[in-house]
């Protein structure tokens, strides 16, 4: 059978990720149905030749009347909030809303479901010997809800796998640059590295992903891969101070910057928090992302390139990307 016999129902569509999957869909062949929250602007998927439906992950009787026309689902819809890190809204979407989805899929029988996890449900390592799927979780000293609900739904969906049978397969995405970035979300980074906030880099650094071909590797997973299995869908492990020289050479601007010892990083991060608190608003940076940021959050993607045949865009292309489409859409000027 050819993809275009398969219609595939997207959560969380309008995001970063969710707009470029289902771009990568529809270049696969497939029909798509994207879902999106109640009144949310959907410009970056507006123009596509989709299915777009309004819903919630938390509404079982809403996913049960928009799935049971769809073969696959893919489960990409999470609130990623990292403050205050105890969450209850946080919890129930990203838990409770990926069970939803995996019961209505196993109703209506469903060929597979794809859950958007995040590599965070593994342990890092250092650039030399840097996290698996196999690595132990260590991300729990964080106490952060949005990790510890991945890591409880992936759990639970290969739990459901192990005893029922249930087709699904995790991927797990380190850290995204690319477009259609609404929030804007991972890329503001560079955001404010473009516009010259960003004096200082800490000693830490990330695995470093296209968003694009995270999204390749997603729909991928739609016929290829190992069912009850995760892939990290990474790239380029880097510290901040060498992720920064490539946006400082994609964007050919040129800012002054110096390493943040950690213990000054931690202090600032322990007054704002406390700042936080009592305005009640997110601060700039918090004590725990603080010490993440401090930590050298480092993964090998091996596995989803083997498998799920994940490509390995340059993060220099990534971020040209992520820069052109803020500007094309009103974030930087020149």
């Amino acid at each position: 059978m050819n993809n275009s016999d398969f219609k595939v129902f997207v959560t969380g569509a309008d995001g970063m990720l969710g707009a470029s999957i289902c771009r990568e869909l529809l270049s696969q062949g497939y029909k798509v149905k994207a879902m999106v929250m109640l009144n949310r602007k959907v410009s970056v998927i507006s123009d596509l030749d989709i299915e777009i439906i309004e819903g919630n992950v938390l509404d079982i009787n809403g996913l049960e009347s928009n799935m049971s026309d769809c073969q696959f689902v893919i489960n990409v819809a999470a609130l990623t909030n990292v403050w205050p890190r105890s969450s209850e809204s946080v919890m129930k979407v990203n838990f409770q809303g990926a069970m939803n989805v995996a019961q209505v899929a196993q109703k209506f029988k469903l060929l597979r479901m794809v859950q958007i996890g995040t590599a965070s449900s593994f342990g890092a390592g250092p650039k030399e010997n840097p996290g698996v799927e196999s690595t132990e979780y260590d991300s729990g000293k964080y106490q952060m809800d949005y990790i510890t609900s991945k890591y409880l739904a992936q759990n639970a969906l290969l739990e459901k796998n192990e005893k029922e049978g249930f087709p699904v397969i995790i991927v797990n995405p380190t850290f995204m640059i690319g477009p259609f970035d609404t929030g804007p979300s991972s890329g503001k980074m560079i955001l404010e590295f473009y516009k010259g906030k960003v004096p200082a880099y800490t000693s830490g650094g990330k695995n470093f992903v296209s968003s694009l071909d995270v999204a390749a590797a997603t729909v991928n997973a739609l016929r290829h891969g190992n069912i009850g299995q995760c892939y990290i869908a990474g790239n380029e492990n880097l510290t901040f101070g060498e992720f920064f020289q490539k946006v400082e050479k994609v964007s050919q601007k040129k800012f002054k910057m110096f390493r943040v010892p950690n213990a000054l990083l931690f202090l600032f991060g322990l007054f704002n928090s406390a700042i936080a608190r009592i305005r009640n608003k997110p601060p700039q940076i918090s004590y725990t992302m603080a010490r993440m940021a401090a930590n050298g959050q480092y993964y090998n993607p091996r596995k989803a390139v083997d498998e799920l045949k994940m490509p390995q865009t340059p993060i220099e292309n990534a971020i040209e990307k992520c820069l052109n489409w803020y500007k094309k859409n009103g974030y930087l000027t020149d």
